[in-house]
């Protein structure tokens, strides 16, 4: 059953991540270098000292899958959020999930960067995507694979509640799609 609940949530994160809704569009011009590379932050853009790091939260499948000439091909399921948080107010979210079935391999990755403002008072942040990617691999389709930038109308704002556990081990993260939230561990890579 956890599993199931793991699994359930990943695939709302996913789609959260690759969502074309959100609360607001994001003007480009502001704050753009233009070459499409992370935001110049405007000056004081900074972020608590307590949110500064790499969060993650993952889970893997204990099956792993081989093919037919012995060649490993990976874990039945994957699934990673990574939010890192600059202290100059920037960020990067990375989403990957992949799923091995009747030994085709197919995988997500998502990757976004922008800039991040905080609200300390209420514990919740607004991310602000300046750029982002998609990519797809389908090992038994490989004519659909993609890999492509997110169009301006994909880069839309987000806010999210939350809350770092004391000795900055781990950070809850929520917001209206999910209020629960998502317990993402401290990292380092």
């Amino acid at each position: 059953m956890r599993m199931v609940f793991m699994a359930l949530l990943g695939l709302a994160l996913l789609s959260a991540a690759c969502k074309k809704g959100g609360t607001e569009n994001v003007d480009l011009t502001e704050n753009s270098s233009g070459d499409g590379s992370a935001p110049n932050p405007k000056p004081g853009a900074t972020i608590p000292a307590e949110l500064v790091g790499k969060w993650s939260y993952g889970i893997f499948s204990p099956t792993n899958f081989w093919d037919y000439t012995g060649k490993y091909t990976g874990n039945a399921y994957e699934q990673a959020l990574v939010f890192e948080f600059h202290a100059n107010g920037t960020y990067e979210e990375y989403v990957i999930n992949s799923t091995t079935s009747y030994n085709c391999r197919t995988e997500a990755y998502t990757f976004f960067k922008g800039t991040v403002k905080v609200n300390e008072a209420n514990h919740s942040f607004v991310i602000t995507p300046t750029s982002g990617n998609y990519r797809g691999f389908y090992s038994c389709a490989p004519k659909s694979n993609i890999n492509r930038d997110a169009r301006k109308d994909e880069l839309k704002q987000e806010t999210m509640n939350y809350q770092v556990e004391s000795g900055k081990t781990a950070v809850k993260l929520s917001d209206a799609e999910n209020p629960q939230g998502v317990r993402l561990k401290a990292i380092s890579w």
